[in-house]
Order: C-alpha cells, then structure tokens, then sequence
C-alpha cells in the first residue's frame, strides 16, 4: 500500500501534540527565523548595550554629585558632572530610538516571513486536511495566532536582554556601593520569583485556551456568512445567532480567565517595589545618620531599586505577551509540523516526449478512514477518448476525478498515465497535463480576464478572448459594464451559475491541458447555458483525453463510452445502446431521468 490512508494517519499522528513537546519545537521554529536577519540582530543588541549602559548610569552619576560635589560645595565639578548627565541621556535617545526601530525591522520580518511560510504549507496540504479541519480556524492560525506574535518578535526580545542586563547591572552596582543595603533592597525577589513561576504556567493554557476560543468564534463566523442565502432561506437567524452569542461567551470567559491570572503580576510588582523602596528608606537613613552609609550612595540606591523594579514590570508585561504568543506559536508549529500526504516522487519519470493523455486505473482501491469508496476498479482509457462517469449519489465518481487530479493518493493499485504510475510523475508537471472544471466553479474576486488565464498566467490578451470566444463566453462578457475587466465579486457573486461555468470552461482551454475532467460541470445551467456548453464541448473536447462526470444524461452524446458505477465498483461499461442492454442500474438511471438518449 503507498501513500493514501496510511499517509493521512500518519499526518493526523502529526497533529497530536503535547504542550512541552510544543514548546521545545516552537521556540526552535521562532529561533530559525532569526537567522536571516544576524546582522541586524547584532546591531539591535549592541545599541541594546547603550540603552542599559545610560540607563545604569543615572543613580551613580547622582551618588558622584552628591558625595564628591554638593557636600564638598564644588560647584564647577557639578557643572561639568551635569553637562555630562545631559550627554548620557542624549545618547541614551539616540540608542533607544535605533534599538526600538531596529527591533521592530527585524520582527516585522519575522512575522511575515512565518505567515508567508504558514500560508505556503497550507497550499501543499492535501485535501484530507482540509476536510478535518475547518475554514475558520485555518484563517485564524494564518492571521490571530500570527499577529499575536508581534510584540514578542518585534521589540520582545531585545527588550528582555535589555531587562535582564539592567538588572544584572543593577544588582553588581549595588553590591560594590553596598553589600548589606543591596541584600536589604532584594529582600523581594524570592516573592516575585515565585508569582511569576507559579502563574507562568496557568498564563499559558489559559492563553492557548483563548485563542481556540477565538478560532472556534472565527469559524462560526466564516460558516455563518458564507451560508447566509441558506440561514435567511431557511429561516435560522434566530437559531445562528443564538449559537454564536454561545460561543461569544465561550471567548469572553476564556479571556476573563487570562486576565484574572494575568492582573494578580502587576500588583505584585508594585508592592515589592514600594517594599524595597521602603527597606533602602529604613536601613539606609539609620546607615546615614550612623555614618556607615553616605547620603549619595542611599540617594543612589533608591534610583536603583525603582529602575530594578521597572524592567521586573516590563518583564512581568512581556512575560504575559509571552504566554500569549506562546500559545499562538503552539497552534502555528502544530499546522507546520502536518505533511502532506500528497508527495513529490523521490524518483521522478518523465515520458519519451510529450504525455498522449492515456491513463488507466489498475486495481485501485480508496477510502476516507475506514469508508472504502473505490473497490478493485480497473479501466483504460486510450488518449483522445472521452469516458462519461454516471451513478447514484455515493457511487465514488467525483472521488475517480480526485484520485486522477491526484487529490489523493490510492490506498492499493495505481493510476497511470502514458503507462506511468502518477506517484512518480512531478507534481507540477502532472497538474499541467490534467484540468478539472468542476461543479461548483471557484473564481477569484478580480477581474474575468484574470479569472480565465488562472491557470496560465503567462497568457496574452488575444489568448484569452479567443478562448471565451470558443466556449460562447465571449458574447456576455462584452455585454458587462467593463468587459473582460470586469469584476466578478467574492466566489463569482456578480455571475449568474451559467456565467461561471462558461468562464471556467475558458480557463481549462486556455490551460490546454492533456487530459479534461468535467465534474458536473453542466449540472447547474439553464437550457440556453447548457445549449451554449454542448455547442462548446466540441473544440474543448478536441485532441483531448476527457473523464465527463454527468448527472444530466444529455452530455452523454459527447462520450465515447459510459462507465456506470455503484458502491464504488464499476458496474458495467460500454456504449448507451450497449448499456441500455446489459445494464440494469443504468437503464433504472436514464428511467429517472425521464430521457430518452439515443434521441438527443
């Protein structure tokens, strides 16, 4: 058995991930993305150095004026020690501004690059995944959990190195002007350390809990609108509403959670640093009027102990937008970490020259799970030749058009093309020779010229008004407000469903592909629409190997022959008039339709 359900466990296998697992994983993910920008890294980092050497410099600059000058009334000393307090606060704006942006440049960067990297891998993922996964949360990943990244990755960093060497720096400062004061000053840690640690935790999931909250919202919201001719059809506002107002307060809950833990940090902070603060006061004013301490070094230490308790803030506030971002990097890494099932051939064949469109299922079997859909089914198809495909709902024809288009891989057997098993075929080079017009069209929300050379960007504008031309497209699209320019709206809003269907035939031809595989796609035109489609079929259908799915038994004239199917086996297969003979379900087929086909 190659690729198929196999691979397709082996990816959900992928998903399932515990959070320390997550976490190791993330932070290797975020860390890769650095390297690109090393250079402006280390230019960040040194003027992160001038910030905290500025920044370090106030108090002892204000402990210098204090003892060497004001006690000792020499006033030039003060002057000249003010001009130089005025310098280093005016390189600390320099630096801090080149920090900040810099800082911002790199993770701008980063953050796009994860979402461009994000959106790419989904594009390769096969259908499987997006079948177990729902619209809604897929856009929050790629734009919720992204963004939620940006204040770690833009400033997030640099400010945490920029803390953690204030503190540092803080902490030696204080031990060489005053061992006993500066261990009576950080007497607090040990309760700050604790908090942080202990809330770090419960920060974490209730953040990861918020932003499944949030996806789950997103995808109700997505579900909701593009269904909303259906709700309003049917009558279910009330019943939509009712079901997101839910799920709105499922994310309200999550959030007010986060921030309950979240709030308990600031307090913390700013009682031990009013503690500290108080304890320089104490110990320090009995060292001053004793004479073990000096007035500059107490006024000194109390500089130090507010500037040590502010990056304790900042980080306490950085440490909660990390718990986010941790989280929304979690959910990110866990989509990275899905391969797709559908894989590029290790050991690619080419044909001798250009592929004939010949393609042949040999003993193919497939199924969604446990569900077998497609059972031992062998056929041939020579090139040039049309098969039309027809069954009851549930027989496995739109799987056949998927397994060919290679959507997905077969679980047993293989599917040839030119006698070469499509699995070792390049992917590119495959969907190149095959096009699907499918029944529900999917048109972008630009401009029908760009909808019809979609599949051919390289097109010219003569190219792709001679392929409307041929499809009959040519005449309604001329007769719209700004032509070919005009454009069609979100999922082709502003095209009537025939209109969407002539543009899509376009877009196969002018794609010129080997092979055609037309899923339904005359099933939901009126008369003079499907008119203008069999009048067009003729030139699509030319020099063309084609796989024609049909419901409506009037495109079966096109065919060369009709395989009928059932319950994912092939029932029979031949001609109309041979069909109409050997087999039962499909004259019970042409019965229901209430047509006669011999005659059209």
């Amino acid at each position: 058995m190659r690729g198929g359900f196999q691979g397709r466990m082996m990816s959900d296998k992928k998903e399932d991930f515990r959070l320390s697992q997550l976490d190791r994983r993330a932070l290797k993910v975020l860390f890769g993305y650095t390297k690109p920008y090393l250079l402006q890294l280390i230019l960040a980092t040194l003027t992160m150095f001038v910030v905290t050497a500025t920044t370090l410099a106030g108090p002892y600059l204000t402990k210098i004026a204090v003892d060497d000058y004001i006690m000792t009334r020499d006033l030039t000393g003060l002057n000249w020690l003010v001009l130089v307090m005025i310098f280093t606060y005016g390189l600390f704006w320099v630096s801090s501004y080149w920090q900040t942006y810099l800082a911002s440049w790199i993770g701008q960067r980063i953050v796009s690059d994860i979402r461009v990297d994000l959106f790419s891998h989904l594009q390769q993922l096969d259908m499987g995944f997006f079948h177990r996964n729902k619209t809604g949360d897929i856009m929050s990943r790629v734009t919720h959990d992204v963004n939620a990244l940006a204040d770690v990755v833009t400033t997030g960093f640099i400010h945490v190195l920029n803390d953690v060497f204030t503190l540092v720096g803080i902490a030696v400062i204080m031990i060489s002007l005053s061992p006993q004061l500066a261990l009576i000053s950080l007497l607090t840690m040990p309760i700050i350390v604790f908090v942080m640690t202990y809330l770090g935790k419960k920060m974490r999931s209730a953040y990861r809990d918020v932003r499944e909250k949030l996806a789950a919202l997103n995808a109700d919201v997505e579900e909701g609108i593009a269904g909303i001719r259906v709700v309003q059809a049917l009558n279910r506002e009330a019943l939509n509403t009712g079901e997101f107002n839910k799920l709105s307060w499922e994310n309200l809950k999550a959030n007010l959670k986060a921030v309950s833990v979240f709030a308990l940090l600031f307090p913390t902070m700013t009682f031990s640093r009013v503690l500290g603060e108080g304890l320089v006061l104490w110990y320090g004013g009995w060292g001053v009027v004793n004479g073990v301490v000096s007035l500059g070094v107490m006024m000194a230490f109390l500089g130090y102990v507010r500037r040590f308790f502010a990056p304790l803030a900042d980080l306490s506030q950085v440490y909660n937008t990390y718990q986010s971002a941790g989280a929304a990097m979690d959910r990110i890494v866990e989509y990275l970490a899905v391969k797709p099932s559908i894989e590029e051939p290790k050991h690619p064949q080419l044909p001798q020259g250009n592929f004939t469109g010949a393609f042949g299922f040999n003993q193919v079997s497939f199924g969604y799970g446990e569900h077998e859909v497609v059972q031992d089914l062998n056929v041939s198809v020579d090139a040039g030749e049309v098969l039309a495909v027809v069954g009851p709902t549930g027989a496995g024809k739109t799987t056949i058009a998927n397994l060919l288009s290679r959507l997905y891989d077969v679980d047993e057997g293989s599917i040839t093309l030119d006698d070469i098993d499509i699995r070792d075929i390049p992917l590119a080079l495959l969907r190149n020779e095959i096009a699907v017009v499918p029944q529900n069209v999917f048109l972008a929300d630009t401009s029908i010229r760009e909808n019809i050379r979609y599949g051919r960007l390289e097109a010219s504008d003569e190219e792709v008004e001679m392929a409307a031309r041929r499809v009959r497209a040519h005449s309604f699209i001329t007769d719209l407000p700004n032509g070919y320019d005009t454009t069609v709206g979100e999922g082709g809003a502003r095209l009537s469903g025939g209109q969407k269907q002539l543009v899509s035939f376009a877009r196969a031809l002018l794609a010129n592909p080997k092979i055609l595989i037309l899923d339904e796609a005359t099933s939901s035109v009126d008369a003079y629409t499907e008119l203008l489609i069999q009048q067009a079929l003729g030139e699509l259908l030319t020099n063309r190997t084609a796989l024609m799915i049909a419901h409506r038994f009037s495109t079966l004239k096109k065919a060369n022959r009709i395989a009928v199917f059932s319950e994912g086996q092939l029932n029979a297969i031949g001609t109309h008039d041979e069909l109409m003979q050997a087999s039962e379900l499909y004259r019970d087929l042409v019965k229901k339709q209430g047509i006669d086909v011999a005659q059209h």
